[in-house]
């Protein structure tokens, strides 16, 4: 009885504490599948319950909450999940949707349709247009052989680019001009980011700009094991030896060998202090190298230009292919001269270089990617090399028109 007791002071305590929020923000709300705010929902009505039995038959215990993001974008991932189970786990699907005021923009802040006297500029505010229409697959588009669905649109020629140079040299000299000169400087580095579908292909360019970088190379080493909690068969710590989960890469984990020099850009990919800045997907630039702690200086965001010191963390592999659950002790950094599109969501840059070597596989990537320019001028695209003639100058552009289905656009 006097731990009930206790239980129920505490979470009306909670309940008072959650109030004085008085307003809930939660950013890219599509990309979120739609269990996690049922479960918010779940738990804000039992915990404001407690203090206004009221509370209980209230969306969300009453608490406001803002949602905001573009259904545009990419929408939840959903590892090996079909085009449906994506769409379903959206928020627009949950039965929380209908209890929602929906407010819609029209138009692409990034670039200003607007000269500074005011006058329209026809340019840019086409280029808004042509990227909205993308967004939503209202870009006439053909199939290619073999294909039933009509995915591959027409690029315009002004942000195609050719070189005899490899795809990869081509797309690092357009992005990254004056590199040796330029690399220690950190405007140069914050306004320019090469965007791509793969892991595979970021991490190929990043390896090819850090060749080019100057200064000594420091390698730090990761420690592997396997998590005991994730399995209860103990010969896999003998199946899979320390030497050979050393070998193995996981989307979001840093490698086991992690080469570093001064005067790297590199992006946290995880949340270790927000009020600091530290928040996955903040880039940085490497200031100094010690033993178990990095250096860095924040280069994006409203704490640019702070000093910071990133630990070493435990890092999981939470969905693989693999029986067990593998345990990283690395620093959570990863080179950003390139970076993959879903990486990229939400942040704005000057110069973007596209590379595609192989073609958008999810919704939203293109309309992504094409959209963190601010000026359209500064958009360049490596094309993909493809033996069907049909396609020159095509690329696909993945959209799932039903998860517009019950949204409503402002004319």
């Amino acid at each position: 009885m006097e731990n009930s007791t206790c239980g129920i002071k505490q979470q009306t305590h909670l309940a008072s504490l959650i109030q004085e929020a008085r307003l809930i923000i939660w950013d890219e709300a599509p990309m979120t599948q739609r269990f996690a705010f049922e479960a918010l929902d779940k738990t804000l009505r039992d915990i404001l319950g407690a203090k206004d039995d009221r509370n209980r038959s209230k969306i969300f215990g009453g608490m406001p909450v803002l949602l905001g993001g573009d259904f545009r974008q990419i929408l939840p991932v959903i590892p090996k999940g079909k085009r449906q189970e994506i769409v379903h786990a959206c928020i627009n699907r949950s039965d929380l949707w209908q209890h929602c005021n929906l407010h819609t923009l029209s138009r692409i802040m990034r670039v200003n349709e607007y000269t500074p006297d005011g006058h329209l500029h026809t340019r840019k505010q086409k280029f808004n247009k042509w990227v909205i229409d993308i967004g939503e697959g209202k870009v006439p588009a053909i199939a290619k052989d073999g294909e039933d669905e009509t995915t591959w649109i027409e690029i315009p020629e002004e942000f195609i680019i050719s070189s005899k140079k490899t795809p990869i040299e081509t797309i690092v000299d357009t992005i990254f001009p004056d590199f040796p000169v330029r690399q220690e400087d950190e405007d140069y580095l914050r306004e320019r980011a090469i965007l791509t579908p793969r892991n595979d292909d970021a991490d190929e360019i990043n390896k090819h700009m850090f060749k080019k970088l100057q200064g000594a190379t420091m390698t730090y080493k990761s420690s592997d094991e396997i998590c005991k909690g994730s399995t209860d068969n103990m010969e896999q710590q003998q199946t899979y030896p320390v030497e050979y989960l050393n070998t193995l890469n996981f989307p979001g984990v840093p490698p086991h060998k992690l080469k570093l020099k001064l005067g790297q850009p590199v992006m946290l990919l995880r949340n270790l202090c927000p009020r600091a800045g530290l928040c996955n997907g903040t880039r940085l630039i490497l200031t100094d190298f010690q033993k178990f702690v990095l250096q860095a200086r924040i280069i994006t965001g409203s704490h640019m230009g702070k000093i910071v010191i990133i630990p070493r963390i435990v890092l999981t592999s939470a969905q693989t292919k693999w029986p067990f659950v593998m345990q990283r002790i690395q620093f959570p950094v990863k080179p950003c001269y390139a970076m993959t599109i879903n990486k990229n969501q939400g942040q704005s840059l000057k110069y973007v270089g596209l590379y595609l070597p192989k073609p958008v596989f999810s919704h939203g990537q293109l309309y992504v990617a094409i959209s963190r320019v601010t000026d359209p001028a500064d958009l360049k695209i490596v094309m993909i090399n493809d033996s069907d003639e049909r396609l020159k100058g095509h690329i696909r552009n993945v959209v799932y028109r039903e998860t517009f289905f019950n949204l409503k656009h402002d004319s």
